[in-house]
């Protein structure tokens, strides 16, 4: 088995709502691009209970996905731990599983959680039906892998 990398970068959401797939679309475009060889970059997309084996051990994670905070469509925010709610939420079955069951699961079960944890979030603007990302939430894409390269550059993430 290969080594893991220390750095995960995830792209979480689901691309047949709009603007809810704008992790997937932006993990797309940084798979693109020359990262440190530390780093991975996987699309999450909508998996559930798989995510825990690709999160756990890792230095640090950085999810990408839309978060739903009432502020204007485009909006980006940078969540940490102290702001994520990571307990149990009454599962009915495992296809119900969404990042943060994964996160909690990773934790209760193996005590492997990340040490670091960020969630970019994006204000969406539009989530019904369709593959293309609304104008307002496709332009911030490059603002969006900005506040990314950044948190690769902060602390010690060798």
């Amino acid at each position: 088995m290969l080594s893991q990398k220390n750095i995960l970068i995830l792209g979480v959401g689901n691309i047949l709502l709009k603007d809810e797939g704008i992790g997937v679309h932006v993990v797309k475009r940084l798979k693109e691009m020359d990262l440190p060889e530390n780093v991975e970059v996987l699309d999450g997309g909508t998996a559930g209970l798989e995510l825990v084996d690709f999160i756990e051990n890792r230095e640090k994670l950085i999810v990408i996905d839309a978060v739903k905070t009432g502020d204007k469509p485009g909006t980006i925010c940078r969540l940490t731990e102290a702001n994520l709610q990571i307990k149990p939420k009454g599962i009915m079955s495992f296809h119900e599983i969404d990042f943060l069951d994964a996160l909690y699961l990773s934790e209760v079960m193996k005590n492997n959680t990340p040490k670091e944890i960020v969630v970019i979030g994006i204000e969406p603007k539009d989530m019904s039906d369709g593959l293309e990302l609304s104008p307002e939430i496709e332009e911030r894409i490059p603002k969006i892998i900005d506040i990314v390269m950044k948190e690769l550059n902060s602390g010690n993430n060798q």
